[in-house]
């Protein structure tokens, strides 16, 4: 128990952290009255982490079963405290909170905080460009800590502890770039420091004012989606457009391949090899193509940039929209549906199942598929990654990915279900479907199901299967029987 306690202990100063870096903001933004709001959320988050910290002295190391259950209770205490600000904003009289009166509701400011440090992007605020100008950066700021994720903030500022590396992968992290942990996580933090720096001058140089640069140059790497304009990018000019684009690929892409190709410098030939790299080349340039076609033989238009911004946005997960989803049809809601569900590479910034367990288990259906045309004596090989690997190895992996896919498939059909009973009558099926998608994968594009007039019950079941869809379920499972006294 003294390791669990000391591990969410630690984890507990990131908010904390995160709400005095907000207080420069606060103070140019001319809005006093927020001061005590952070003030009193860091104090919060400090005293509880420090209280957790010094309470478990003589801890010993994280185990994998403590490691899991340190990220399912630290993810979701760290989601209710960056609730604080949003619902403590939405106290002020309405002149000054503008449209954080929407947090007003605390199951919305939970969902709102859920959908930052998950980097999903589902928001209930109608006009984020009224928020206050410290409750704008403090949606991007959980979205751009979240998508690397608050383990490896810690692990990158905390001397090594033992069982690190536990600590490490639970939080649906499946690579190691260098041989320590410690090393592998100050080596992404380097890279996503520096896009981000990059992101938000490319917005800049396309026409992006400095404060939104700044914000959705951020959200954007993060592949998280929180805006603060209204209607996210539906007005947006189309060079800023084309701007997001790369950003939110090299936001989809493992950090495994930027470190090679930028400290390593591989050539691109050879990471060319990777089977999940050139999946996510061929499902973003084939499925565009695809989803222009189907916009044009049922609306007649295909719909030039904005659709194919769109595909882009579902298949990295990374939630802005340039078209209000509202009003398309079921074929292209179906396209975008799928894409979101892939999502990007596994150990990105990404949400989905991840590209990786798509191509294993597509290995898999071909290496059946050559087993049953073989003969009783040919041995058949296959090359994943430009390594052999047997059938068996390869039906082993492939029955991996499906269980984690199955579960996912089972727990959006019975979110679906328990958000028929919160939506009103008249909602279309396809819409929830989309939009409960959405919450689980991490994506943050949304029909209008999951926005503004989202109830308080729907609110509470989407912020459990965003948490579900960012530590991919296990960890919070192991929270629930832990919870409930079993082991």
């Amino acid at each position: 128990m003294r390791e669990i306690l000391r591990g969410t202990g630690f984890l507990l100063h990131i908010p904390g952290i995160m709400a005095l870096v907000s207080l420069p903001v606060a103070a140019w933004a001319d809005e006093g009255w927020a001061l005590a709001n952070l003030l009193f959320t860091a104090a919060l988050a400090l005293a509880a982490g420090q209280g957790l910290v010094w309470s478990s002295r003589g801890a010993g190391g994280f185990q994998r079963y403590q490691s899991m259950l340190i990220a399912a209770l630290s993810w979701v205490l760290i989601a209710a405290i960056g609730a604080l600000p949003l619902w403590l904003a939405a106290q002020a009289p309405a002149a000054m909170a503008g449209a954080a009166i929407s947090f007003h509701t605390p199951a919305h400011a939970l969902f709102e905080s859920v959908s930052g440090f998950t980097s999903t992007g589902l928001s209930v605020v109608e006009q984020a460009a009224r928020l206050p100008a410290h409750i704008q950066w403090w949606r991007s700021l959980s979205q751009w800590v979240g998508g690397i994720g608050v383990i490896l903030l810690l692990l990158a500022i905390l001397p090594a502890e033992r069982g690190a590396i536990n600590l490490y992968f639970s939080e649906a992290r499946e690579e190691k770039i260098l041989p320590t942990v410690k090393s592998t996580v100050r080596a992404i933090w380097g890279i996503y420091l520096a896009y981000t720096l990059i992101a938000v001058g490319l917005l800049w140089l396309a026409g992006e004012p400095g404060w939104r640069a700044l914000n959705h140059g951020m959200t954007a790497i993060a592949t998280g989606g929180f805006t603060i304009t209204d209607q996210s990018l539906v007005n947006t000019p189309t060079r800023v457009q084309l701007a997001y684009l790369p950003i939110m690929l090299a936001g989809a892409v493992s950090f495994v391949i930027h470190y090679r190709l930028i400290v390593e410098r591989v050539a691109p030939p050879r990471l060319w090899r990777m089977a999940e790299l050139r999946l996510l080349l061929w499902v973003t340039v084939g499925g565009a193509a695809l989803l222009l076609l189907e916009r044009w033989l049922t609306v007649g238009d295909g719909g030039g940039l904005t659709t194919v911004f769109v595909w882009v946005s579902a298949v990295t997960t990374a939630g802005f929209t340039a078209s209000d989803l509202s009003g398309w049809g079921d074929g292209p809601l179906l396209m975008v549906l799928l894409a979101l569900i892939m999502g990007g590479m596994a150990g990105s910034t990404s949400g989905g199942v991840k590209l990786l367990r798509v191509s294993l288990l597509l290995k898999d259906l071909l290496a059946q598929l050559r087993q049953l045309r073989a003969t009783p004596h040919q041995v058949v090989v296959l090359r994943h990654d430009s390594e052999r690997v047997s059938p068996e190895r390869m039906a082993e992996l492939g029955r991996i990915a499906s269980r984690l896919i199955g579960m996912f498939m089972l727990l959006w059909l019975l979110g679906v279900l328990v958000m028929l009973h919160g939506v009103p009558a008249d909602t279309r099926l396809g819409h929830v479907f989309f939009d409960t998608a959405s919450a689980l994968f991490n994506s943050g594009l949304a029909t209008g199901v999951a926005g503004p007039g989202l109830g308080t019950g729907p609110s509470l079941v989407l912020s459990a299967l965003m948490l579900l869809g960012r530590l991919e379920i296990f960890p919070l499972l192991v929270l629930a029987a832990w919870a409930a006294g079993r082991r």
